[in-house]
């Protein structure tokens, strides 16, 4: 009535069995014979309770994963006496809904997270059912794919992982589930290990990356690392500028660039900017940060505006095109639906601008605005600004971020080490 049948490619029993015409396979999430076992006693039992009329399945339930579990798995009646679906995409779909306290960006970044686990956890998959061989297989997995030719490296997965465990918690929290999540062991420690990550490296120079590639013997991961580390010196920055300013497609392009480069601020801080927060009288612009305190929906930063920077933002501002945001689009974009609201500009939207306004250039190169906030925290300390007032502009919260501005441009340490005597 069922077999088993070992998957050499994940160690783990698969279970095979006949139901409503068809042959059905799912895993019993087990290594051990013994447990696959028992999965298999369970399944030829509910087969025959079933067959023989002693024992009926609700429609509302996902037939197969019932039949695994010996009936076990039902929808759990919510608090307005409707059932809760407890398969996993659900769950998901529930938590993201109740979710309208995060900032948006953080709920892109969970979005993306949830979509991984739902395609390789399977949506179906009733959220009890999901153990500690499924999330090692999904580990395994998800190192093996790639993104833009780039591997999955650990430190993305934890993050997914840490996603699930959110949504386990609040699972458990809202009656979908009854049990622990089986990341955590009884000690409330991690039970898969993750690599650790190497100390970053300083930030290099344009001429340091393209020295170190020519030599040869580096994989494209390792390249493509060497550039996000990337840092421009001030004819850098200043030529930059000028070659979006010119291959701009939209007006709006170019401030955001020159917002970046002369404040070090982070994408998420420029899209988040109003106009009202330049203070042209007083010289200053405010950044309404996110990052800085955990404790807080929102924090300020005060950076002075660089004259550059002004007689840009006094340009764009006579032109722009509506709204409270520093940043906006016009209503109407070629080959896009004209919108109604000024909204901002969205995240996927500005990397969309940022990578279209540089391709087919030597610009391509830089990895995203992080290069210009790099670029702007190396350059003030080699032109002698202190470690503590470029921390301050820049809202770092950890020593660690400040110390990879504690570096010289290359050719300015052949100075200071000639004062040896």
């Amino acid at each position: 009535m069922a077999t088993l049948r070992h998957d050499r490619r994940t160690g783990n029993w698969q279970i095979r069995f006949y139901w409503n015409g068809g042959q059905q396979e799912r895993s019993c999430s087990t290594k051990k014979r013994s447990k696959a076992l028992r999965t298999l006693s369970i399944v030829e039992d509910t087969i025959e309770l079933l067959k023989s009329g002693r024992l009926t399945m609700s429609d509302d339930v996902e037939p197969i994963s019932w039949i695994v579990s010996g009936g076990k798995i039902e929808k759990k009646p919510s608090k307005n006496g409707r059932s809760k679906d407890t398969r996993f995409g659900k769950v998901c779909d529930a938590y993201l809904e109740d979710q309208e306290q995060k900032e948006e960006t953080t709920l892109c970044g969970e979005r993306i997270h949830l979509r991984h686990l739902k395609k390789l956890l399977k949506s179906g998959t009733p959220i009890e059912i999901i153990d500690f061989d499924a999330l090692k297989d999904y580990r395994r997995r998800r190192t093996r794919q790639k993104h833009h030719g780039k591997s999955i490296s650990d430190a993305t997965i934890k993050k997914e992982l840490v996603t699930f465990r959110q949504v386990w918690m609040w699972a458990k929290q809202n009656d979908y589930t009854k049990s622990e999540c089986p990341l955590i062991d009884d000690r409330q420690r991690w039970r898969i290990q993750f690599k650790k990550p190497n100390t970053r490296e300083k930030f290099k120079t344009w001429h340091e990356i393209e020295r170190e590639i020519s030599r040869g013997g580096l994989s494209d991961d390792e390249i493509n690392t060497l550039w996000e580390g990337l840092y421009l010196d001030h004819h850098q920055v200043s030529e930059l500028l000028a070659y979006v300013g010119k291959h701009a497609a939209y007006h709006f392009i170019y401030p955001m660039f020159a917002f970046t480069a002369y404040t070090g601020a982070r994408r998420s801080e420029i899209l988040r900017s109003q106009i009202e927060d330049f203070d042209f009288e007083f010289g200053q612009v405010t950044i309404r940060e996110r990052k800085r305190r955990k404790d807080r929906s929102g924090t300020t930063r005060v950076v002075p505006v660089h004259p550059t920077l002004r007689s840009v933002m006094e340009k764009w501002f006579a032109k722009h095109p509506g709204g409270r945001f520093t940043i906006e689009c016009p209503k109407k974009m070629l080959r896009r639906k004209a919108r109604r609201d000024w909204t901002g500009v969205s995240p996927n939207q500005a990397h969309h601008h940022f990578d279209f306004t540089l391709r087919n250039s030597k610009w391509t190169v830089i990895a995203g605005f992080h290069v210009l906030r790099h670029s702007f925290g190396s350059n003030l300390i080699r032109s002698g600004v202190s470690s503590d007032l470029v921390a301050k502009w820049m809202g770092h919260t950890t020593m660690e971020m400040r110390e990879l501005y504690q570096h010289a441009f290359p050719q300015d340490g052949v100075g200071q080490i000639s004062l040896l005597k």
